[in-house]
């Protein structure tokens, strides 16, 4: 989590997270469509226009947290229909609809650390302010780590389900509707907690892409 400072911090912060939150659910999105599901494209969810991703909840949390002191939140999920994937261009990755949705959840974390990156590579052309760029890479990473995290409706959730054998993951699909309340209470109960699992995370990719 990134502590907020001032008032500067501030924007650059929100913009970082307007930019990164778009492009994490627009490539639910793209990888849905691609692996044969319409739906998302259908609704108008294959956009980069952050007004189609805002989730009040996430927006909710978001604005409290960081008047706690740190931000975190999420965009508004991308709807995905299992039995329509497999028909797309990418159909050979998607083997069973588990596996399908664990592709797309996991293309949301994998485009903000690719947002990561070519952030460091903008950095160092000073094209744009580094203290902006800095913020847009650590928030980059933060969203990456914080998406991986197993509890639903985090991408980490859908991941997990993929890798596991099928009748574990059914198993443990059955556990989905109390992940938001667990979620909320690790963001607001116990914020130390989930602070030393991102920085823990995070700190080695943020040495790999060489901002530590």
């Amino acid at each position: 989590m990134f502590a907020l400072r001032n008032p500067l911090l501030i924007i650059y912060m929100a913009v970082a997270l307007l930019i990164s939150l778009s492009v994490h659910e627009a490539s639910h999105a793209l990888v849905a469509d691609q692996l044969g599901d319409p739906t998302a494209r259908r609704m108008g969810r294959l956009t980069l226009n952050p007004i189609a991703h805002l989730d009040p909840m996430g927006a909710f949390v978001l604005i409290i947290s960081s008047l706690a002191g740190f931000g975190i939140g999420w965009g508004k999920p991308v709807p995905v229909n299992p039995n329509y994937l497999r028909r797309g261009p990418l159909a050979t990755l998607a083997n069973g609809p588990l596996v399908g949705m664990a592709i797309v959840a996991l293309a949301g974390p994998v485009s903000n650390l690719l947002l990561a990156i070519l952030g460091t590579q903008i950095l160092r052309t000073d094209v744009l302010p580094g203290r902006f760029m800095g913020t847009f890479i650590f928030v980059n990473v933060l969203l990456a780590v914080f998406n991986l995290i197993p509890i639903p409706p985090l991408d980490g959730y859908r991941v997990l389900l993929g890798l596991l054998p099928t009748k574990p993951a059914y198993s443990l699909a059955r556990l989905e509707p109390y992940g938001p309340g667990v979620l909320i209470l690790l963001v607001f109960l116990a914020p130390g907690v989930l602070s030393t699992i991102l920085d823990a995370a995070s700190t080695p990719i943020l040495r790999i892409i060489g901002m530590m």
